[in-house]
């Protein structure tokens, strides 16, 4: 864990687990540690084995069940990291309304991720993409020649299409 999320987990950890042990007692505060842990654990296995049986009844979607798995792994890593704040947040993960909640969010999110990813990509690849050229109006390299309507309308109104053909073969 870095130093810069190391440092601010273990002083909110240590202040959460001050405050119980304050209000509880820390032989109960201890108890109410285990007890976050053993019961979060015993929650997500149930949740997912909740989430295995609507799948294999074809009732759920595999793209909800799929985020819901990731959330609840996600959640039993928060209840088993030692105190309350990470427990209580883990929980929070594991229980299907808030995790409905997470999982529309995080899925929101992504989807502008994925999306400002491909208008970035697509913009560096068209940088380097050629470009094309169909030559220009001018006679010479520095020569300013303007070619303005009317001129483009007489041409166009001569046009004949033996102009196109190439003389010498027919």
């Amino acid at each position: 864990m870095p130093l810069y999320l190391a440092v601010p987990y273990f002083i909110i950890e240590a202040l959460a687990f001050w405050a119980v042990a304050s209000w509880l007692g820390v032989g109960y505060a201890l108890l109410l540690l285990f007890a976050f842990f053993f019961g979060g654990l015993i929650l997500a296995a149930i949740e997912m084995r909740r989430i295995a049986a609507t799948l294999s009844r074809g009732t759920s979607n595999p793209g909800k069940a799929a985020g819901d798995i990731g959330l609840i792994a996600a959640g039993a890593v928060g209840v088993a990291m030692p105190g309350f704040a990470t427990s209580i947040l883990g929980l929070l993960v594991i229980i299907a309304p808030t995790r409905a909640i997470i999982r529309r969010l995080l899925a929101k999110k992504l989807r502008t991720t994925i999306e400002d990813m491909g208008v970035r990509s697509f913009q560096a690849t068209n940088a380097y993409r050629q470009r094309a050229s169909y030559g220009s109006f001018s006679t010479g390299t520095n020569s300013q020649i303007v070619i303005n309507e009317e001129e483009i309308q007489q041409w166009s109104t001569n046009l004949d299409p033996d102009d196109f053909t190439d003389k010498n073969n027919h």
